[in-house]
């Protein structure tokens, strides 16, 4: 017995369970263990890529398709009158109502429709911001009431007036066939100072982050693309694309003699505005994923392919836009589409 105990403490002895690992073969263990941790780095890492890029995806999907739900819960009741105006205009426009960061080249616009308490009315508007610098590219929101928040009794200055009851006769009150100043000229930077938490005058918020690119396209009673008021001929010059108050017919059941279904008319003794909404809405926006703002690329300018009629060529833009962001080497957009019925457009 002793004389085994004695053999199991010699050095390098064969009994079972007391010989160790050489150098030799840890550091061939290490080496074989670190390929395989480097194989199964080179296989994970591309699933992880995949993985991000396919969460972003699903952001991106979500914000646009909400962004679009609201667009077209609130724009379905849009209302106008010989006293309201409906506008989609040249984003431009905006800045020069004190906007800051309109996208070059997008569209905006601007309606009244009952979304207050009791159907009161409210005052909505929807355009693109871009600051490339910071890598924001965002579709925004602007939200007036008609009265203010912390003194219900006040009058919101922002809001369009629609009745001047000491003089019922105010010319000052009158939509205009050719401008969007009823709803702007009352306007300046501080209505759109979205980080001013103490503005209760105009709500400007965040509708869908990551959208670089945005079309309006209003359609007539026979579902044909209106012409920009911008490109019309006989009518007053106006920068507008679409406005309620000008002079302007929509063929009803068959299009008029002249193969048209919208056709504006110059101004005269016995020509009366329009006051009417488009039947339908189309929508495109094009969204990208953060990638791009961390990424630092250079988002192109939107472009406005316009067909011989006049009107958006919704299709062909976007499709040039896309091109132009493959150019850049964004292949990763996406592009979202909805038409919108009008409730008072019919």
């Amino acid at each position: 017995m002793r004389n085994e105990r004695q053999r199991d403490e010699i050095p390098g002895s064969s009994v079972p369970g007391r010989a160790g690992f050489t150098v030799i073969e840890l550091l061939v263990s290490f080496t074989v263990l670190s390929i395989l941790m480097i194989l199964l780095l080179g296989v994970l890492t591309p699933v992880s890529r995949s993985w991000s890029e396919a969460e972003r995806r699903v952001e991106s999907h979500q914000r646009a398709r909400g962004a679009l739900e609201l667009l077209a819960r609130e724009l379905t009741p849009a209302v106008v009158d010989t006293r309201m105006q409906f506008v989609v205009m040249p984003g431009q426009q905006l800045a020069t109502a004190g906007a800051m960061g309109i996208a070059p080249n997008s569209p905006s616009l601007v309606w009244m429709a009952p979304l207050g308490d009791d159907g009161e009315l409210r005052c909505v508007g929807y355009y693109l911001y871009r600051d490339q610098a910071r890598g924001f590219y965002r579709l925004k929101r602007i939200f007036i009431r008609p009265r203010l928040v912390d003194d219900p009794e006040k009058r919101n200055p922002y809001f369009p007036r629609l009745v001047n009851h000491a003089n019922t006769r105010d010319l000052s009150m009158r939509t205009d066939p050719v401008s969007a100043k009823w709803f702007l000229e009352r306007w300046d930077e501080k209505a759109f100072a979205e980080e001013d938490l103490a503005n209760d005058r105009a709500i400007v918020s965040t509708v869908a982050d990551g959208v670089v690119g945005f079309w309006v396209q209003c359609h007539d009673l026979l579902g044909n693309p209106v012409p920009w008021l911008s490109e019309a001929t006989r009518h007053p010059r106006s920068p507008l694309i679409y406005n309620s108050s000008a002079y302007f017919q929509m063929a009803t059941t068959t299009p008029f003699d002249s193969g048209k279904s919208t056709q504006y008319l110059a101004e005269t003794p016995q020509v009366m505005k329009a006051n009417r909404v488009p039947a339908e809405i189309e929508f495109s926006l094009v969204v990208v994923d953060e990638s791009v703002s961390l990424r630092e690329y250079a988002v192109p300018v939107m472009a406005n392919v316009l067909d011989r009629d006049g009107a958006l060529d919704m299709e062909a833009s976007v499709r040039d836009f896309l091109e132009r962001l493959e150019e850049e080497g964004i292949d990763r957009s996406e592009v979202f589409t909805t038409r919108v019925k009008l409730v008072n457009g019919t």
